[in-house]
């Protein structure tokens, strides 16, 4: 099982294009045709390519041929993280030459960690502004928690959101591509 640099540039400019980790999945498993550790390989490019270090819910006794919407959870998943890791995977987004249409740009993925911490620094909720201080240590630390969830929640419902736009505009630009091409004949 060895990994090809090639197929992890393939896989990082696919990814830019708007596809979702199961068409990524099927993009190694076509590149691979002859590998038997498919759980091993999938891990290992995107640990590479996108420095997640886990991609869980993956079978190791699935050949993944066949993806359909029961792996729409790795749009859950994995995205998040990805975006997140961007800054180590993506030479255009560390130069910061990326073109201002892409659907990643502008994009904000913290990690949980990031978002706790961020949380103990910053001031009460509003809604909890003259309470806060009558409150146990345990229960504002558990609406810290919940709060630092809801934040990443709501990242990654910006994440799909903008994705879905840009799926959205691939199907009418290959839909315009079949018209041109029934109008020509």
């Amino acid at each position: 099982m060895s990994i090809q640099a090639s197929v992890i540039e393939e896989l990082r400019s696919m990814f830019k294009e708007g596809a979702t980790p199961s068409r990524l999945i099927q993009h190694i498993v076509a590149r691979h045709p002859n590998e038997g550790n498919w759980h091993g390989l999938l891990q290992d490019y995107f640990r590479e390519a996108f420095a997640v270090q886990i991609v869980r819910g993956l079978s190791p006794a699935e050949t993944y041929r066949d993806i359909d919407l029961r792996y729409a959870y790795l749009n859950e998943d994995v995205l998040h993280e990805m975006v997140q890791m961007r800054s180590s995977w993506d030479q255009a987004a560390n130069d910061r030459e990326e073109v201002l249409s892409s659907w990643l740009s502008t994009l904000v993925a913290t990690s949980a960690s990031e978002r706790l911490q961020e949380g103990k620094q910053s001031s009460p909720p509003p809604d909890f502004s003259q309470a806060w201080e009558q409150l146990s240590e345990n229960d504002r630390a558990g609406i810290i928690r919940v709060n630092a969830s809801y934040r990443g929640r709501t990242e990654l419902v910006h994440i799909l959101a903008r994705l879905a736009e840009r799926l959205q505009q691939k199907l009418v630009h290959l839909e315009q591509q079949v018209m041109e091409e029934h109008h020509s004949k």
